[in-house]
């Protein structure tokens, strides 16, 4: 009975060693909308790309919380609109891999946030009963995958640092018979 019970946990242990170890090869998720497949021929666009790429991420990667949420629709739009606008860019073959870590970063990012925002709202109704369609374990994913596009691309951004995951919000208080 005690070789069974030694196999058993030797076996638990291998298995609990092999899957932390692969932790970091876990698939990534979809990114929103994917870089514009590589130029083929210039006029490129890789200047201009990595000069908006760059900025945008300077302003979110100080290494303090993600500005997201209700107030900080500003970051929100900002982040946006130059995802967007560097998806339609022609980068050169040469940039291309480069590009897309920085877009995946970015996009990630963004999931990150609008995913925030709606686990927000949620939060900040007024209910004695819990929803819980948007929980707060649903946005870690997003921001692993966000951490693990900046171990990659961190190299190129000397003087910036990964943003922290945004903070829980604890549930509103509610009392029968009165008005939130």
């Amino acid at each position: 009975m005690s070789r069974i019970l030694v196999l058993f946990i030797a076996g638990l242990l291998i298995f609990s060693l092999t899957s932390a170890g692969n932790a970091d090869m876990t698939p990534l998720p979809k990114v929103q909308l994917p870089l514009a497949p590589p130029a083929q021929e210039p006029p490129f666009d890789d200047d201009e790309f990595f000069d908006k790429a760059n900025t945008t991420i300077y302003k979110i990667c100080t290494g303090e919380t993600l500005p997201v949420g209700k107030m900080n629709t500003a970051v929100h739009d900002s982040l946006a609109g130059t995802y967007y606008t560097l998806i339609r860019m022609n980068v050169s073959q040469e940039q291309y891999p480069r590009a897309e870590e920085v877009v995946s970063f970015l996009s990630y990012t963004l999931t990150l946030s609008e995913n925030y925002q709606d686990y927000e709202s949620e939060q900040n109704k007024f209910s004695p009963v819990e929803m819980g369609i948007t929980p707060y374990e649903d946005l870690k994913p997003w921001y692993n995958a966000a951490a693990r596009m900046w171990k990659k691309i961190s190299k190129d951004y000397p003087g910036a640092e990964m943003y922290g995951m945004p903070a829980a919000i604890g549930p509103k208080s509610w009392i029968i018979g009165q008005v939130p």
